[in-house]
């Protein structure tokens, strides 16, 4: 893998999600997994034990398929300058299973699964109210 410095005058990150990764410099793997509930209701009740993960066909597989290499390559690169010069990034938000990176990187695999319920006290959900 390629090494040379990263130097980052000035970062500012105001949000950063679950699983989300900030990396300044050089590194060789970064996975970052997440699985999560979303639940959203008009009455706000909530028990710990009602959202197991094994009742959602999404969450039961115990292997997130990763893609493969299917060539190496062989490459030989000489850097003029072996600086990465940041002056100032502004992150707004790296979310869920997100990433930034600065400098070298040689593998990278981000995955979210995320299942988001709506639970309403009334059958007239707001999508289905159409006022034309």
């Amino acid at each position: 893998m390629f090494r040379r410095f990263s130097v980052v005058h000035d970062i500012s990150v105001i949000s950063l999600g679950l699983s989300g990764v900030v990396q300044l410099g050089d590194t060789n793997t970064i996975e970052a997994k997440n699985r999560s509930i979303a639940v959203q209701r008009e009455v706000p009740f909530f028990l710990n034990s009602e959202m197991p993960f094994e009742a959602y066909n999404i969450f039961t597989d115990q292997e997130i398929t990763m893609p493969k290499r299917s060539k190496e390559v062989r490459m030989h690169t000489i850097h003029a300058c072996p600086f990465i010069v940041v002056d100032h990034v502004t992150i707004t938000s790296v979310l869920i299973s997100g990433c930034f990176q600065i400098g070298s990187l040689d593998y990278a695999f981000c995955n979210s699964r995320v299942l988001q319920i709506r639970q309403f006290t009334s059958n007239d959900t707001p999508s289905s109210n159409h006022s034309i």
